[in-house]
């Protein structure tokens, strides 16, 4: 019997190959906005809520949003729907009796102020030793500007840095 690599599962913290041929059909299409999505964790009425980026929300030209999200558990990136993202935001509410999932419009932070209006010219993956592509980071690479999306391996959610800085540690 023949190995086929198309017929195995992705092994765990490895992206599938539905999520990189997203990540493919991005590439050289300009980006024309950023949101956040927090997480809002207000469970304790006298300590301010505790925050974490659970969703990244990249809309391109042609190919509209790209959500990536941390998931609940902080395990993986992954490309989300907008309708699981307005799934958890509506379960959350419910749990909670309150908001919990905030939108945020970040095209205009200095970390995505040289990449809105660019085309995106590759997202940069890492690859184990049996060549699947990693899912705890990636590189948005626009030329001149690249962004680092990892795990926030200090708490939960996303961690987002300019590549150049974020490399000099």
């Amino acid at each position: 019997m023949q190995h086929d690599p198309a017929f195995e599962p992705t092994p765990p913290g490895c992206f599938p190959l539905e999520e990189l041929q997203a990540f493919q059909r991005i590439e050289a299409c300009a980006l024309l906005d950023v949101n956040y999505y927090l997480w809002l964790n207000n469970t304790d009425a006298d300590k301010p809520p505790y925050r974490f980026l659970y969703c990244l929300e990249l809309v391109f030209e042609r190919q509209g949003a790209l959500l990536l999200s941390s998931g609940e558990d902080t395990t993986a990136i992954r490309i989300i729907s907008a309708e699981t993202l307005i799934r958890t935001a509506r379960d959350l509410q419910q749990l909670h009796n309150q908001v919990s999932i905030q939108r945020v419009n970040c095209a205009a932070f200095p970390l995505w102020q040289p990449a809105v209006g660019s085309p995106l010219q590759a997202v940069r993956l890492s690859r184990n030793e049996d060549g699947y592509y990693l899912n705890d980071a990636l590189v948005l690479d626009f030329g001149s500007w690249r962004i680092l999306v990892s795990l926030n391996h200090q708490g939960d959610g996303l961690a987002l840095s300019d590549y150049a800085s974020a490399s000099h540690r």
